[in-house]
């Protein structure tokens, strides 16, 4: 919709203008005074393309085009003669009658160099339109050929500055080119300045101090040095051969203004402090330089701009400041975004699961009564074509139902074996056995029914649970990344050049400080390289720490690099003693085990009986001991891998595991253990006080739930003993484990070998030759 406003100023020229001149904002403004002050300008004292080439930058529109010829005009008569401003006012009236055919009605593309090359083209013409005018001479030719070029150039140059006098909100994150650009822009006002006092300081090197100090303070050393460099030759060209030391006074300066400091009183301090030892070194060599007191004003002048201002300042001239943080604040940023997302997907995954098994639910619960669908489908078959329809359904309905209703809740049969049925029935029924052959089919047909849909409804239920666990896994795994400590790039580096040093074919490493009590470091290698394990070792003793140690095998990670992880020397070392038996001395044997150290400093016990006997079971046990073990091996936390097995134990429901599972994680840096236990025996802890039962289920007699995990301390010298159900069947038949605890009580050994034998060789014993797969796991602590 457009401006009330407007459309009444369409009415009357002259309101029309009042309103165009109203809109002018101050941006713009500004921009007419560097449009005069532009004018005074040159090079070599009769070249004066920057007015042209800002004007030419500055898409002037509207009114705003008259205004900034006008300023150009205004600003030539002052600093300039008449031909110049006849010339330049003509080149600007041809700009912009060209500009209107070729881009406004023609098919061109009005673009920054477009513009900028009929620009650079008109005032050369005009250049030499002069010279003919005033008598053309080579000279005339050559000013004309070059005063164009350079108002191609720098119109080219300054477009990237012209969102600054825009009446619009400029955008004050600055690029690599629009930085240069408003560096050439302070240089081109420092020209224009040239001659100019303020009291014994020429203006335009005081400005070039202010704007480097700005620069500096807000960009950093290197765009300080850069602007000062820059800057100090403009100025040094005005003023050869004294002023050669400027660019390297304003370069050093601006470097040192750059520093990190809290504030500018700082910045302006180094600043001065520069400025005075390149004025000393002067005042030795018997030259003292009048620009030195010029840059010690700008330092003076830096400190006295209100805040507000200087800040405003800061934006036009070097954009907004940008919060560049440590490394180490990016990689947490980047951790806390990762483990957000993996949030977010935890998250949907869990309100997928809640729905699926709400849904499941309640079709539970909608189950279609059985009585009302089987009368449903015996009337339909036999008793709507029946005479006696209405007479049993209508006038008899309650006998009826009652009778189909007992029939199915307490069927009662005849000494024939056919269903017993009352005397009224048969004496009224003209249909009696089809009556029973339909109830007898349909009560089949629902039974198959119902039997699926339980099925059915079992199998949305796992998948519920299982889309459960995995969500509970993500959320798992999102909060240890966001609780993960960041690495130490410091140390990182100084690894990978020492490494360089002895010509060890690394390419990374990646160190975690933890907490203090778990550092932990990654080396990273190509496959391909042949990296001696001891000369890794020895190198990690020497540069890191002497208890460091590896742990685990190496793996490989996505990009197909090998990993070897090295961690503190642990408090304790284990020992592990196996038994074993074959079911009713078979071949094979169902169960399955495991022991080893894990890349995270945990040695983990686990132990399998898979479902059934045989081959079959064997395959299910080691299918979920190759699992687990490859999880761990590859780094994932030990709590996420067991959830992650769940989803395979449970595959057929959790009534129907395809195996047990019993575990036993044991932090070898603090002796704190964790067991997990699916479907599995009971293990035992042995101490010098006893021994102890570490059941699977819940000691809360209101939770129904198995806990599936129980903790415990163990210290150096205690034992884990876990067993299979074969082993514990072997004691006792009805689950009662007194004599398996009072078994493993009375052994007085500390060998772990001889206890695993001791033990197995007990239960056999007691099984006789009929006996179930055994196996016997015996761990201890040192």
């Amino acid at each position: 919709m457009e401006n009330v406003s407007v459309l009444k100023s369409e009415r009357k020229p002259l309101k029309s203008l009042i309103f165009s001149i109203s809109n002018i904002g101050i941006p713009r403004l500004v921009s007419f005074a560097f449009c005069l002050v532009f004018t005074r300008a040159n090079l070599l004292g009769v070249i004066r393309p920057f007015a042209a080439a800002f004007y030419t930058a500055a898409w002037y529109s509207g009114i705003s085009k008259v205004f900034a010829i006008i300023s150009i005009t205004i600003g030539n008569l002052l600093f300039s003669n008449i031909y110049e401003t006849i010339r330049q006012t003509l080149s600007l009236v041809l700009f912009e009658l060209l500009s209107n055919l070729v881009f406004k009605t023609g098919t061109r593309n009005e673009t920054a160099f477009s513009r900028s090359v009929l620009s650079g083209a008109i005032i050369g013409f005009t250049g030499i339109l002069r010279g003919a005018v005033q008598g053309f001479h080579i000279y005339d030719l050559i000013a004309s050929v070059l005063c164009g070029t350079l108002v191609f150039s720098f119109s080219i140059v300054l477009s990237h500055s012209a969102e600054m006098f825009e009446d619009t909100n400029p955008r004050f994150i600055i690029d690599g080119k629009a930085f240069f650009s408003r560096t050439v822009l302070v240089s081109v006002a420092i020209i224009s300045l040239e001659g100019v006092m303020l009291g014994s300081c020429e203006l335009g090197t005081v400005l070039a101090g202010l704007a480097i100090l700005i620069i500096a303070r807000r960009r950093g050393s290197g765009a300080g040095a850069l602007a000062g460099t820059a800057l100090g030759m403009v100025i040094a060209l005005f003023n050869l051969p004294a002023s050669l030391q400027v660019p390297g006074m304003f370069a050093l300066a601006g470097a040192m203004a750059g520093l990190p400091v809290k504030n500018r009183v700082v910045s302006s301090l180094l600043w001065t402090l520069t400025v005075i030892f390149f004025s000393g070194l002067s005042v030795l060599d018997g030259k003292l330089i009048i620009k030195y007191y010029e840059a010690l004003a700008a330092g003076i002048m830096f400190l006295l701009i209100p805040g507000q201002a200087l800040g405003f300042l800061s934006d036009q001239l070097a954009g907004i400041k940008l919060r560049i943080g440590s490394r180490e604040v990016y990689d947490t940023d980047r951790t806390h975004e990762a483990a957000d997302r993996l949030y977010v997907l935890s998250k949907a995954l869990a309100r997928v699961a809640r729905s699926i098994e709400e849904t499941a639910e309640n079709d539970r619960e909608d189950d279609y009564p059985i009585t009302q669908w089987i009368i449903e489908a015996i009337a339909e078959k036999v008793c709507n074509r029946c005479s006696m329809c209405e007479r049993c359904w209508n006038t008899h309905f309650y006998k009826t139902y009652k009778l189909v209703e007992d029939t199915i809740s307490n069927p009662k049969t005849d000494e024939t074996g056919q269903p017993e049925v009352p005397g009224w029935f048969r004496s009224l029924c003209t249909k009696q056995d089809k009556f029973f052959d339909a109830l007898e089919t349909a009560f089949s047909v629902y039974k198959t029914d119902r039997f699926w849909r339980q099925k059915l409804g079992e199998s949305r239920m796992l998948l519920g649970r299982q889309a459960a666990i995995v969500s509970g896994g993500i959320m798992a795994f999102a909060r240890s990344l966001n609780g993960s400590t960041g690495r130490d790039t410091e140390i990182e580096e100084k690894l990978l050049c020492a490494a360089q040093s002895r010509n060890l074919p690394v390419s990374g490493f990646r160190y975690y400080p933890g907490d203090g009590d778990k550092p932990c470091l990654e080396v990273i290698f190509e496959a391909k390289n042949k990296l001696s394990a001891n000369d890794l070792d020895e190198f990690v003793r020497e540069n890191v720490q002497k208890n460091f140690i590896r742990i685990g095998e190496s793996r490989r990670d996505l990009m197909g690099y090998s990993v070897v992880r090295y961690m503190k020397k642990p408090k304790y070392k284990t020992i592990t003693g196996i038994a074993r038996a074959s079911r009713d001395n078979q071949g094979v044997s169902g169960d399955n085990f495991a022991f080893f150290i894990t890349s995270q400093g945990f040695h983990v016990s686990a132990v399998s009986d898979g479902s059934g006997s045989g081959r079959r079971a064997e395959r299910f046990s080691r299918a979920a001991i190759q699992m687990l073990e490859n999880m761990l091996e590859d780094g994932i936390d030990v709590n996420l891998a067991i959830r992650f097995l769940n989803l395979y134990l449970n595959l057929r429901g959790e009534n129907d595991r395809l195996a047990t599972a019993d575990i036993c994680a044991i932090d070898l840096s603090s002796g704190a253990t964790s067991f997990y236990k699916y479907g599995a025996s009971p293990s035992f802890i042995k101490t010098r006080q006893g021994t102890h039962k570490i059941n699977s289920e819940s000691t809360d007699p209101d939770n129904v739930i198995p806990a599936h995990y129980s903790p415990a301390d163990l210290s150096a010298g205690d034992l884990v003993i876990m067993l299979s159900d074969g082993v514990l069947e072997a004691f006792s038949r009805d689950g009662e484990i007194m004599d398996l605890q009072n078994c493993i009580d009375g052994l007085d050994s500390s060998n772990t070998q001889q206890i695993a034998d001791s033990i197995l060789q007990e239960a056999l014993a007691r099984s006789g030759e009929k006996h179930d797969d055994m196996t016997v796991l015996v761990t201890k602590l040192w």
